[in-house]
Formats: C-alpha cells, structure tokens, sequence
C-alpha cells in the first residue's frame, strides 16, 4: 500500500494508479462510458467532485497469491474519468480506518457500495439490486443477512427482497434440513450437529422434532406424491425416500419402487 498521501482533514490525497476496481463489489452490471465521458468534460472546465470511497484490504486474490490492496467503494466512474483526464491524485475517504480481511468482509463491502450508489450518481437499477440480493444469498448459506438487511441496505421493502431470493433460500433450507435430519438419524447429538451445520442446538432440535415421518403413508393416502413430501419437509427427495423405506421389508419396498 501506498504510504506517502498527501491528508487534508480527513480526506486523502491518493494516486489514482494506486486504486483497484474489483468487479465483485461493484453493484452495477458494468460502467457507464456516458457518465465517464460527461465527468471528463466537467473535470476539463474546473468541476470539483466529492472525494471517492476506498478501503484497503488485505488477502486479497492476485493470481495464484495474496496481497494488499486499496479498492474502490465508490466512486468508480469519477476514478475513470481522472485516469482519462491524466490526473496523478484524487480525493478520498476511508470506510474504515484500518485494513481489512478481503475474504472475510466482501459481503460487507459489496453491500457498502450498493448501499452508496442508491443514494446518489447514476442509481443503481432495480435488476442491479436484484443481481446483487441474488449474488448474496448465493454465498450466505448460513443466511447472516437477512431479507430486512438486504432491504435496508438496497433501498427496497422486505417483500420485494423475498422475492428475489426465496427460491434460494428455499434450497439452502432444504439442504441444511437434509443434512441435519441425516446426522440425527446416525445417532449424532444435536450439539454436535449444531457445530457442524452452523446453527444453534435449539433450532437442530425443532427441525429434526417437527419431522413428523409418521406422516408420510398419509399424505400419500391423500394422493400427494414423494416431489411434494419432500418440499413439504424441506428434504431432498433421495431422503424421504430413504425414510419412506427404511421399515419396510424388502418385498414392500420392491412394490413401492413399482
């Protein structure tokens, strides 16, 4: 990292080659050249611009290795119109006063810029706050953000953020709910499971008590098939199968399979 920077107040002094562009935690689908083009012309008659955001970060990806880095928050077509306009220097602030681990944070500083760009510069659009909700439930099996976080952060109502991505929270449950049930069924203790999967004992115990399996031969009387029991209990369908058979001889299961 570049240490010799030039501080006015609280605002930095910082090369522009100095700066990295990391397309993960850029919000939009790609830059705008117009609003880089009519930025240049404003620099060329004496525009003054507020400073850009930036964030050094550390493990950050450089091929096959890691270093250090300062990217880019916001601010992304004012640092390419200076770059054009072959400006050494532009203004800037920090997000947070020291370094921070790249991998452990993208989420973070993905939002952070989404966040910026709703309120203000070309606004992201509403498939923009889409692709990034998506982006970040595709990464958070866990579910730390939840669909109130994603909104504030995005500018949006809870609602229309559940409409993004229940479909990928509905296959995350699944896939954790099969997990959990599996381990139970191998004699693990929910202690142990709770460790493994990433949640807490209470919410191992509700899952694997509310599995009423029981209820399988039932819903089947009523003319439900396995796809439907299996969304049904959040399983995945190999599962319920498992389930289904389990008690059962081996003639019964040849005439269940058909």
């Amino acid at each position: 990292m570049n240490s010799k920077l030039n501080i006015i107040n609280s605002t930095l002094l910082f090369p522009v080659s100095d700066l990295t562009w990391d397309q993960f935690i850029y919000p939009r689908g790609s830059k705008s050249e117009k609003t880089i083009n009519a930025y240049v012309e404003a620099l060329e008659i004496g525009a003054q611009f507020p400073p850009i955001k930036i964030q050094r970060v550390f493990n950050y990806a450089d091929g096959d290795q890691t270093t250090e880095a300062t990217i880019i928050i916001d601010g992304i077509h004012r640092w390419f119109a200076f770059k054009e306009k072959g400006t050494k220097e532009i203004a800037a602030v920090e997000w947070k006063d020291k370094p921070l681990d790249y991998e452990k944070n993208k989420v973070a500083l993905l939002l952070e810029s989404a966040e910026c760009n709703v309120k203000h510069g070309d606004r992201l659009s509403p498939g923009d706050k889409k692709r990034v909700a998506r982006d970040i439930a595709s990464t958070d099996s866990e579910c730390t953000w939840t669909e109130e976080a994603l909104a504030e952060k995005l500018g949006v109502i809870r609602q229309t953020v559940n409409t993004w991505i229940s479909d990928i929270r509905a296959l995350q449950k699944a896939s954790r709910n099969t997990d959990i049930l599996r381990l139970s069924r191998l004699g693990w203790p929910q202690e142990k499971i709770s460790e493994t999967v990433g949640i807490n004992q209470q919410r191992v115990s509700q899952i694997t008590n509310n599995a009423n399996f029981g209820n399988i031969g039932n819903l089947l009387a009523q003319g439900r098939d396995m796809e439907y029991i299996a969304r049904h209990y959040n399983m995945d369908l190999a599962l319920v199968w498992a389930l289904r058979l389990e008690e059962k001889t081996d003639q019964e299961k040849f005439k269940e399979l058909g």
